[in-house]
């Protein structure tokens, strides 16, 4: 069994799936944190459209086990009501190289999703989307969970 690698963590606030996390990653960190991700899903309540803020820090890459593993997961997170994804890319050397990547996913999965600069920027196109958001609970969340090196 591998060891995981990576950390995150996970909270909903309004609808909106809040996830801070530092790659790399493998397979058990991301079955880790699906179980973590689909309780904080399950608080949304059914036929809820919902928006994901990602921010990752560091070298957030996935060997194609781990890649194919996200992808599905994606899928599943599509049909429980996910519509629209944020995502902040910090701490890191290799920014294009995870962009490839996650947007490859993301495009397989069949979500719509847009890279953001900061936080504050991901959270201001949350809010014109329409999605009800939390706005200070979500910047103590990714302040607390500040992956940063």
């Amino acid at each position: 069994m591998n060891n995981p690698h990576g950390e995150f963590e996970c909270s909903i606030t309004g609808q909106v799936l809040l996830l801070s996390a530092r790659g790399p990653w493998n397979d058990e960190t991301m079955r880790n944190g699906v179980i973590k991700m689909s309780a904080d899903i399950s608080r949304l309540g059914d036929n809820t459209t919902w928006a994901q803020l990602s921010c990752l820090y560091g070298e957030s890459l996935m060997p194609p086990s781990t890649f194919n593993i996200f992808v599905k997961q994606t899928r599943i997170r599509k049909s429980r009501g996910l519509t629209f994804l944020a995502v902040v890319i910090l701490d890191t050397d290799i920014m294009l190289t995870t962009q490839r990547q996650i947007s490859q996913c993301y495009e397989l999965a069949g979500v719509p999703y847009c890279f953001y600069s900061s936080v504050k920027e991901a959270l201001d196109a949350i809010s014109l989307r329409a999605f009800k958001v939390e706005r200070k609970e979500a910047e103590r969340f990714f302040n607390r969970f500040d992956f940063s090196s």
